[in-house]
């Protein structure tokens, strides 16, 4: 029985730890389980019904009513015969978390199981009592689901439930929940706990218990009776008292006195229930009270019987009753009872003439002489008509038609007395074996000829033609026509061309001479020849070959899939080769995506070829060229990408081999020849190896990189300036002069040429543009590289660098460079962005970001609303969920930094993308947490100084 008891001994003076506590606990609580081990057997102790929760609105879940069970489990001892067997209580209280149970996971008619186990887990963390440790041991009940019956006593079983289809819903109501098993024998699923003792003596026993359904009757419900210890031997004299509508005793009972029942007496054998009570090699008593006779008085001679009750206050039940009275047995319906013949009444009744001395009588007769009888043969005729009432069974063989060898007859069946479990309101000719119905015909020479008609064997196969072992429920030897008269039908075993020699006549023939296949031929009433309709779905899992023209009033349906045997696959080889094929197949690629494939194989000389009297679209219905594509066009896929689009796209930036002509008609408002970045520059490129002519007007945004010649026998033109003349190769070294006009501005080279007051101005460092005494304005369409310093204009209006605004395409996005003073000669460098939380602004620096001198955050309440402490909980849980780590900046110069992940700190400490964390929110959880502790500290201080002053 496990390891020796050992509690804690107290005294004055004695110094104890945390193990000293929990070995007192561990005594007291293995002596309540070791209790309820040997006093108690397991099971459930009250309570834990399953209840259906659809009249909540909840379909498919359940709920555990409250209660208590006791299992059995074994706790392992250092040896076998250290191992100690107790029993833990498990507890459902209101409020459980597992409950409802959820088996929304489960199909219809599906048997689940539901049972309970002890389970235990720590619990309530408690920083200031337990240093961060969990202070409680939750001894709770696990409620558990599942399809296979756990077989242990650990787990306590409660119900099987199998949800049910109601309608187009599954749903599980009180008549899905079962306490017995899905077997034949119903094997009940809830065990009760109770008394584990071999026996009790009590003066009296009465227990009455607080039913569910009526509480002022104080009735013993189901669960509780179940529970009740089994009683053995009562001392005696004395008196067991069950105060219960329902009793239930599933061990032997032993009755030493009378044995008084008030109500139905129903038997239930090891495997089935029966109504019949068999006493063997002993009499049953019957009496009942005569109350015929006024002088009756218990005991004495008497009436008594059986009874059948039928209904209807006695007036129809059944009796055969002793009528002490007449010394006689009589039987009837209620009071008309007639008396029942037998030995010398019986031999009187039949005038003593065909009785011999056993009794064996070999002829029925009435008062009119014999009726039926026996003929030295053996065979049974009769010398009247007979007449059968309706219900009765003419029996062919045996005595007894309730045993199985009385099992052949003719029988009348129909309301109260069914058939093969059917009311069959009519004849019956049924054998054991099975029978036949024939035809017999004399012949001239005296003998006979039998045919076989019908006949049927013990399985219920029926046959029709000569008698032969039947295979199937209906085995028709030769052929059959069903619907004569009207339309008939005829089925054959060779192809007769039935249909042929009427409109009406159809024929089904499994032909293996000519056709050697099973035909279905129809009939010729369509006017169009011969005709067979398939009105619902027709699944062929073989080959389909139609052997003529095959035509479909609505759709062809292909399966659908990328498989080997799907879509529509064309006959292989036509051409006599090998392993050419060609086909159409419809499947998904990811997801929901899918493709149409239209493919050939398997040399280069296999095409697909699109001929068409008019044009042929792609996206489109209606094409207007030989080829219209209605979308984008994508070409040379897998190798070097070349895109058609209706608007640029930004194909060639997302690859270096990938190039794009866009007809852009909103942003460019251009015919778009965008190149490759293949080059080793990265640049994109556009080469023309051939004569260019532009009979329109040619402008470059960018810059214009020219290797060779460039003549121009026109203008050449850009928003500011237009150039005149013939420039041949542009070489400065060469000291060639040159000169763009724009309006009366000239701007010459080194100073070549000029015109007093509009002169290029060159100090060997910058280019300078005058008009005057004016600056000009320049605008730059393209990139600007300075030398040496841009120097933007200063202040908080216009100034400083204004990005051009809306670039997302939205309204009233802008940002800004701008450097202004405040107050006096102090100033602010002014980044700004707006006007809304996304837009933002990054600092990408990889050697870090400096501030010399102190770096501020606004944090005034004029620009805040809904200010409130952090509940130090909420600090905790946020503390917990950062996870310092070391890690290294891509492209940094700096080997390792210290920090955390974004998105695995908790969303509030990170931006809205989960990218970027918050410095000001991590120190606002720090500081909350700190000062907690910091009072935690204080108390505890407090502490220790009063022990110590003790």
């Amino acid at each position: 029985m496990g390891k020796e008891f050992a509690r804690m001994r107290y005294f004055d003076g004695l110094f104890l730890n945390a193990e000293d506590y929990r070995l007192d606990q561990d005594f007291y609580l293995r002596l309540q389980r070791l209790h309820n081990r040997y006093l108690h057997t397991w099971g459930i102790v009250c309570g834990l019904k399953v209840l259906p929760l659809l009249d909540q609105g909840e379909y498919l879940k359940v709920k555990i009513a409250e209660g208590l069970a006791l299992n059995q489990a074994v706790i392992k001892g250092t040896t076998p015969q250290k191992n100690e067997s107790i029993s833990q209580e498990i507890l459902i209280y209101e409020g459980h978390p597992d409950n409802p149970v959820d088996l929304s996971e489960y199909n219809a008619n599906e048997s689940i199981y539901i049972w309970v186990s002890y389970e235990e887990m720590e619990t309530d963390r408690n920083i200031e009592r337990g240093q961060g440790e969990k202070i409680h041991i939750w001894e709770r009940g696990r409620i558990s689901h599942g399809t296979a019956k756990p077989d242990s006593s650990e787990h306590i079983v409660l119900a099987r439930v199998v949800p049910r289809k109601q309608g187009i819903e599954t749903v599980i109501d009180s008549a899905c929940i079962f306490d017995y098993d899905s077997d034949a024998a119903r094997t009940p699923l809830r065990t009760y706990a109770g008394a584990a003792g071999k026996k009790m003596v009590t003066e009296k026993l009465i227990i009455k218990a607080k039913s569910e359904d009526s509480i002022d009757n104080m009735q013993l419900d189901e669960e509780t009776l179940a529970a009740m210890p089994s009683v053995y031997t009562l001392q005696e004299g004395k008196v067991l008292e069950v105060n219960a509508p329902d009793t239930r005793f599933t061990g032997n009972l032993l009755v030493a006195g009378d044995l008084t029942l008030q109500g139905e007496l129903i038997l239930q054998s090891k495997d089935k229930s029966q109504s019949e009570m068999r006493i063997m090699n002993s009499f049953v008593e019957v009496n009942s009270p005569n109350t015929d006779d006024p002088n009756y008085e218990f005991p004495g001679p008497r009436d008594g019987g059986l009874e059948v009750y039928r209904g209807d206050g006695g007036t129809h039940d059944a009796r055969i009753v002793w009528v002490e009275a007449d010394q006689c047995f009589k039987a009837g319906i209620g009071t008309d009872l007639k008396k029942i013949a037998y030995g010398n009444e019986w031999d009187s009744l039949i005038k003593y003439e065909f009785a011999d001395l056993l009794h064996r009588h070999s002829k029925l007769s009435s008062p009119g002489g014999s009726s039926v009888g026996f003929n030295s043969s053996g065979k049974l005729y009769s010398d009247a008509d007979l007449a059968l009432k309706d219900g009765t069974t003419l029996w062919l063989k045996g005595t007894n038609p309730d045993t199985i060898d009385s099992s052949h007859g003719l029988g009348w069946f129909g309301t109260g007395k069914p058939f093969a479990a059917a009311e069959v309101d009519g004849p019956v000719l049924f054998g054991n074996s099975g029978g036949v119905l024939g035809t017999r015909t004399a012949n001239s020479d005296g003998s006979r000829t039998d045919k076989t008609v019908l006949s049927w064997n013990k399985t219920g196969y029926v046959g029709i033609g000569p008698r032969k072992a039947l295979e199937d429920s209906l085995d028709v030897d030769g052929s059959l026509r069903i619907l004569s008269g009207k339309n008939p039908v005829r089925f054959t075993s060779v192809w007769s061309g039935f249909p042929d020699n009427q409109m009406n006549g159809a024929e089904i023939s499994n032909d293996i001479t000519d056709h050697k296949a099973l035909m279905i031929v129809g009939n010729q009433s369509a006017g169009q020849g011969r005709k067979v309709a398939i009105w619902d779905r027709l699944d062929v899992n073989g080959f389909l070959y139609v052997n003529g023209k095959m035509q479909a009033s609505q759709e062809i349906i292909p399966s659908a899939g990328k498989g080997e045997h799907n879509g529509i696959i064309f006959p292989a080889n036509p051409g006599g080769g090998g392993s050419d094929l060609a086909w159409i197949k419809y499947y998904p690629r990811t997801g929901e995506d899918c493709t149409l494939e239209i493919g050939t194989s398997n040399d280069a000389n296999d095409h697909i070829s699109l001929n068409a009297s008019g044009n042929v679209g792609i996206g489109t219905l209606t094409p207007s060229d030989k080829m219209d594509v209605a979308g984008e066009l994508r070409v040379l896929s897998g190798k070097n990408p070349i895109r058609f689009t209706s608007a640029w796209s930004g194909f060639p930036d997302q690859a270096r081999n990938q190039a794009e002509i866009s007809n852009d008609t909103t942003t460019y408002k251009s015919l778009m020849l965008v190149g490759n970045s293949s080059s080793p520059d990265g640049k994109r490129k556009v080469s023309v190896w051939d004569q260019l002519d532009v009979n329109g007007f040619l402008q470059v945004n960018g810059g214009a990189r020219i290797t060779g010649d460039l003549q121009i026998t026109g203008s050449i033109k850009t928003d500011v300036f237009n150039f005149d003349g013939r420039f041949k190769k542009l070489d400065v070294a060469d000291n060639f002069a040159a000169y763009v006009r724009c309006a009366d501005f000239y701007i010459g080279y080194s100073g070549r040429r000029g015109t007093p007051g509009r002169a290029l101005v060159d100090n060997g460092s910058h280019l300078v543009l005058n008009y005057g005494n004016d600056w000009s304005y320049a605008s730059v369409h393209s990139s600007l590289e300075v030398k040496n310093a841009l120097n933007p204009s200063a202040g908080s209006g216009n100034n400083g660098i204004i990005f051009p605004s809306d670039p997302g395409g939205g309204s009233g996005d802008s940002a800004w460079i701008k450097f202004y003073p405040t107050s006096g000669e102090n100033c602010v460098l002014d980044i700004g962005v707006s006007n809304d939380a996304g837009d933002r602004i990054y600092l990408h620096a990889s050697g870090g970001v400096y501030a010399n001198g102190s770096m501020y955050w606004w944090s005034s309440r004029e620009l805040k609303d809904n200010i409130a402490d952090i509940p130090v909980k909420e600090a905790k849980q946020l503390l917990d969920g950062l996870n310092p780590v070391s890690f290294k900046y891509k492209g940094s110069t700096k080997e390792r930094t210290l920090g955390f992940i974004a998105e695995e700190v908790p969303a509030v400490l990170a931006d809205p993308d989960q990218r970027a964390i918050s410095g000001m929110d991590i120190i606002a959880v720090l500081t909350s947490v700190m000062k907690d502790q910091q009072k935690a500290i204080a108390r505890m201080q407090k502490q220790i100084a009063t022990l110590q002053g003790a």
